[in-house]
């Protein structure tokens, strides 16, 4: 089953890698373990706050990332300009709302608080080639039918070549067992049903960003045009396209090395097993440390142009007349009788009702005297676990 892995999962990845001269799988220690800096980077077309991610390497047995506090980050431009980068909740965020000029030549500089001094290649704006459109189409892929959201794009200048995808989709919710009361208990164990404290929670709105590499190239083409180029693929069945879906994708065009930085993670990302593969050492990008050159640093500053589109449609929309995908859980109503106290009905009388209410795995959907039917969260309340806020841009 292919892999889905964060970019950044593949450069902690990388540097354990880099660190460990055994090929043999899993046999990876934390006693080879060797701290390094990761940088993410990107510095676009876009005017608005930039952001540069520092964390460092953890060891296997680890979860987490651990972010690098107390850096002082500073893009330079050969135009003579500063923009200067503060720490706000782990990440370094410009004091000021800029851009990347075609033309003009910038570089990273990084302080961390322990005096290391890190700093990039000068890279310059790529072409700024817009993406042209973003189409859904009904398709078959590997036997699974579904929808194909395809980018189209085209440089008569030909120069681009290089091109990478990232996508953030937001689709609709609509709770299949939702009720507008709801049912607490008093003091005295009294059950009362009353109208929700927020009526909004029959419809929602969930929204996921890309977390894999996407890569196109014209390189090997007469001409430097993008076709139904497939940036997505969801399956018929899944239930993001049940009612209104929605997709913003955003295509930066890259440097060679830049590419070819994406393209190896990438090459990681789609491997079966990462941990069992041959030591590929240590992947280079284009950021150094000055002060100390045995010094390791994974990441690359990237400078890129984007540009993005967004489209909508309606399940039937692409497949007109068909039956739509099921609900992303089992909806079934569990009923208990609340005047039932004895042992015989200890999982469906009152106390079950009472605990399952406070411990907040089910609620309210209907009653009819002593009997009150309840649903898991999912089913009855989607702010359980996506926002009931409709977006800005929703059509």
């Amino acid at each position: 089953m292919k892999k889905n892995i964060s970019i950044k999962s593949i450069l902690q990845l990388l540097m354990i890698f880099s660190i460990v001269s055994c090929t043999e799988p899993y046999a990876l220690q934390s006693n080879t373990y060797e701290s390094a800096l990761v940088v993410e980077a990107v510095l676009t077309n876009e005017a608005k706050q930039h952001e540069v991610k520092l964390t460092k390497t953890y060891r296997l047995e680890e979860n987490e990332n651990e972010v690098e506090t107390g850096a002082v980050v500073k893009i330079y431009g050969d135009d003579g300009s500063v923009q200067d980068f503060e720490e706000i909740d782990g990440i370094y965020k410009s004091t000021n709302i800029f851009q990347a000029i075609a033309g003009v030549k910038y570089k990273l500089t990084i302080e961390t608080s322990n005096g290391n001094n890190y700093v990039s290649n000068l890279e310059t704006l790529t072409t700024v080639t817009p993406l042209e459109e973003i189409t859904a189409s009904a398709v078959t892929n590997n036997g699974v039918r579904g929808v194909e959201i395809a980018a189209n794009s085209y440089d008569p200048l030909n120069t681009s070549k290089y091109y990478r995808y990232t996508y953030e989709e937001t689709y609709k919710v609509i709770v299949p067992r939702w009720s507008p009361n709801k049912l607490t208990f008093t003091s005295d164990n009294e059950i009362i049903i009353s109208l929700r404290d927020d009526p909004q929670t029959r419809t929602c709105y969930t929204t996921n960003k890309s977390n894999n590499i996407i890569l196109a190239s014209t390189i090997e083409m007469t001409e430097d045009r993008v076709t139904n180029f497939p940036v997505k693929f969801i399956p018929q069945n899944n239930y993001s396209i049940a009612n209104r879906y929605s997709i913003l994708v955003k295509q930066y065009v890259e440097s060679f090395n830049s590419y070819n930085f994406y393209r190896i993670l990438k090459s990681f990302s789609n491997s079966e097993n990462v941990l069992s593969q041959i030591q590929p050492g240590f992947i280079y990008g284009n950021i150094q440390c000055t002060n100390n050159p045995n010094e390791k640093v994974i990441g690359i500053f990237n400078v890129a142009s984007v540009s993005s589109k967004r489209i909508f449609f309606n399940y039937e929309e692409i497949f007109p007349g068909e039956l739509f995908p099921d609900y992303l859980d089992t909806c079934d109503i569990k009923e208990f009788d609340s005047s039932c106290f004895g042992p015989s009905c200890a999982a469906n009388g009152f106390y079950s009702l009472k605990s399952n209410y406070m411990s907040g795995k089910l609620v309210y959907y209907a009653s009819e005297g002593v009997i009150f039917k309840m649903v898991k969260p999912v089913c009855g309340d989607c702010t359980t676990f996506s926002s009931n806020v409709i977006p800005a841009f929703w059509e």
